[in-house]
């Protein structure tokens, strides 16, 4: 592999010359630049970016931390987000916790380095004051923990509106929706459960959150869990759900013979790539993950721009998709 020191002697320059040419810190005359130019293309010399960042404060890096790859909507909106860094000339650094406080907090210690130039959290299992006076940019998903520190959501409002609406045009009496648990109300996804039970009450519809841990169940486990509550309340007739676990209420309604939408009205909630493993095309309420990840790599990028800019938080709209199950 060739060196920086082989390039400067094919080219007759100095390796300085050369490594200044490369971390852009110096003016050379065109004939020079082009000479080295050639000398890099003939030895297929390739710079040690990481190097270069460190020499400049800068790495081209942005790390993000979810709590887990496996999840389908971390999966999707972290497909997004890369493919946008990767237009505006950065790299996407995805890291996962696998709900492990400790793994969090060895991350955020690594990326004190200049190993990344900004953080993308979908994790916030610390201490307000760890992400305050950290370091870097930083920017939260769908989490609001500090007004000091900007973040990028869905209007989960707008999506518990348009779920209520739906149930109610599909006369449903007893709802059920998965919620995360109440100590876990920064997660902003919680306000959109909040204007259900508002909506669906105000019509005289009972309705009741079955309060989860966002990582407690696989596929199976909601499976599981989705036959017990649909045998031990028969009465349920109307089901909001992440799409991992609304893709569980329909396999247990048409395994207990509830018809869909007639006895058994199901929303799911993110509307990501899984919903494809079936034929039936579930109502969903649809998370703009395109405009969502465009927003937060904006976000992030203006930050390392300038530190010290008051950037607004952002509430990105989403959409109500008819399906089969409504």
């Amino acid at each position: 592999m060739a060196s920086i020191r082989d390039v400067a002697k094919k080219a007759g320059v100095a390796a300085c010359t050369v490594s200044r040419v490369l971390n852009g810190t110096a003016t050379v005359s065109q004939e020079t630049r082009e000479k080295i130019e050639k000398a890099m293309k003939e030895l297929d010399y390739i710079p040690n970016e990481l190097a270069r960042g460190m020499f400049r404060q800068k790495s081209g890096i942005i790390a993000m931390l979810v709590p887990s790859i496996k999840h389908p909507f971390f999966s999707s909106l972290a497909d997004y987000i890369e493919k946008e860094l990767y237009v505006k000339g950065y790299k996407l650094m995805l890291c996962s916790t696998s709900g492990s406080i400790e793994r969090e907090q060895e991350y955020l210690n690594t990326f004190k380095s200049n190993l990344v130039d900004g953080i993308i959290m979908a994790v916030n299992s610390l201490p307000v004051t760890v992400y305050e006076q950290f370091a870097k940019p930083m920017v939260m998903l769908d989490c609001q923990i500090s007004e000091n520190i900007p973040f990028v959501v869905s209007d989960h409002r707008m999506g518990g509106r348009l779920a209520a609406e739906e149930f109610i045009r599909n006369n449903c009496r007893h709802v059920l929706h998965l919620c995360a648990e109440k100590e876990e109300k920064k997660i902003l996804s919680y306000e959109g459960h909040e204007t259900l039970e508002q909506l669906l009450t105000e019509q005289g519809i009972q309705t009741r959150g079955q309060e989860i841990r966002w990582n407690s169940f696989d596929l199976n486990g909601y499976r599981e869990l989705a036959e017990l509550i649909l045998k031990n309340y028969p009465d349920i007739d109307g089901i909001m759900a992440a799409d991992m676990a609304a893709l569980a209420f329909y396999e247990a309604g048409r395994k207990l013979r509830r018809r869909i939408p007639e006895e058994l009205c199901i929303i799911a909630y993110d509307g990501t790539y899984i919903l494809d493993v079936i034929d039936a095309s579930l109502t969903t309420i649809v998370q703009n993950l395109e405009l969502y990840s465009t927003q937060v790599v904006d976000t992030i990028l203006a930050l390392i721009e300038n530190p010290e800019r008051n950037i607004g938080n952002i509430y990105v709209p989403v959409s109500l998709k008819k399906g089969a199950t409504s």
